[in-house]
């Protein structure tokens, strides 16, 4: 008797997504009804409104008809925007309740979208590592962030370029690159994995990766000019380094031991060059297939995060889809639980019971920046930097087409 592999695959699949889809519901059900109850006592440990009760203000702009100006970009604050407007259906006692609770839902609904995209591309034999997503860091930041929104879309991209689909493939990576800004450095190796595969260079890709960014910016430069348009970006550069980043760390060690106070500006520029240093990688390496594809991305988000000034644990939500895609055995999957456990412990709870300058949060910090590096090492060693691709990739771009 013949067994129908695929069905039965497809089947096992469908059982799967069923079953994440109740999980996160209940888990859904349970971070909301649990702080009514107990009436907020749980702290920031179970949830964390401080962010979304920042979205809920930024989205006001659709309710009271003004410019969506924020220190987010384009697209968030639409979203922003939009699930104000359904609050306000609402008694305005409750508004901020219903933004709140409707906003998480739907960032449950996208990681659920992470966990069926994730599940849809990997082996047989390591669809199961799709559960990793439902790591309780992942879930928690989910619910109370938006980063697993743009962790999505390039999940998405990473998905069509699998089927080839350059041209969306660039729209993707432009809409995610107006969600949160580090797809972009994502684009060259997209860009770059394209190009090998079809032996010339993406022009195309270009031109639409950068018609659709346009695109996007263009109503906010209608509506409000440049000052619309660079208001995010102004925000961000105006902020200084915040509580156990790295670059806070090695700032604190060196007055400590030498008394010796940094020069800001330049201490800043040296650690926003790291964070980008991926963009010069992609020239080393030869992107010729999906595990490279997905060792750069890994690479390219994961020294984005360890340099920068900012201290945001949520942006392990980023790196979470290419990790899982990345993982072929127990001992890596070890590796990605234990980075979870980290950040967890981190924040929320060091952060709230030892202080957020305290020893213990930054001893831990270190140690989540160290495994970090690992991931980041790891990759690198699976990829092949070599100055002979440098003269390959240039060779490529320069050709007649």
């Amino acid at each position: 008797m013949m067994i129908d592999t695929d069905n039965k695959f497809h089947s096992n699949n469908r059982k799967k997504q069923f079953i994440v889809w109740v999980i996160l519901l209940s888990t859904w059900i349970t971070m909301t009804v649990v702080p009514m109850i107990f009436k907020d006592k749980t702290g920031i440990i179970l949830v964390d409104f401080g962010d979304i009760s920042v979205y809920f203000r930024i989205g006001k702009w659709l309710t009271q008809h003004t410019l969506p100006i924020s220190e987010y970009p384009q697209i968030p604050t639409l979203l922003f925007g939009i699930t104000r407007l359904f609050s306000s259906l609402l008694h305005t006692r409750f508004q901020p309740d219903i933004f709140a609770i409707s906003f998480s839902m739907e960032m449950f609904i996208v990681l659920f979208l992470v966990f069926k995209g994730l599940l849809g591309i990997l082996p047989p034999k390591l669809s199961n590592y799709a559960f990793l997503v439902l790591l309780p860091p992942t879930v928690y930041f989910t619910y109370n962030r938006f980063d697993i929104l743009p962790a999505y879309l390039c999940l998405l991209a990473y998905i069509a370029s699998i089927n080839k689909k350059w041209t969306m493939v660039s729209i993707i990576l432009a809409v995610a690159t107006f969600t949160k800004w580090y797809p972009a450095l994502l684009f060259p190796g997209f860009l770059f994995y394209a190009t090998r595969l079809e032996s010339k260079f993406q022009w195309k890709m270009v031109i639409i990766f950068a018609a659709s960014s346009i695109a996007i910016l263009l109503p906010s430069y209608l509506q409000g000019g440049l000052e619309q348009v660079l208001a995010p970006y102004q925000f961000h550069t105006a902020r200084s380094m915040e509580y156990v980043a790295l670059p806070v760390i090695i700032s604190d060690l060196i007055h400590f031991l030498s008394n010796i106070n940094l020069v800001f500006p330049y201490y800043f520029l040296i650690f926003f060059i790291l964070q980008i240093s991926s963009l010069i990688l992609v020239f080393f390496i030869k992107l010729d297939s999906l595990e490279k594809l997905s060792d750069y991305c890994i690479i390219a988000i994961g020294t984005f995060v360890v340099f920068s000034r900012i201290w945001s644990p949520q942006w392990i939500l980023w790196l979470m889809p290419f990790l899982v895609i990345s993982a072929k055995d127990k001992r890596f999957v070890t590796i990605i639980i234990a980075y979870n456990i980290m950040v967890y412990f981190c924040f929320p709870i060091l952060f709230i019971y030892t202080g957020t300058s305290s020893y213990q949060l930054k001893i831990a910090s270190l140690l989540t920046d160290g495994i970090l590096l690992a991931i980041i090492f790891r990759s690198i060693k699976h990829i092949t930097i070599s100055l002979g691709d440098v003269w390959e990739n240039l060779h490529i771009v320069l050709k007649r087409q």
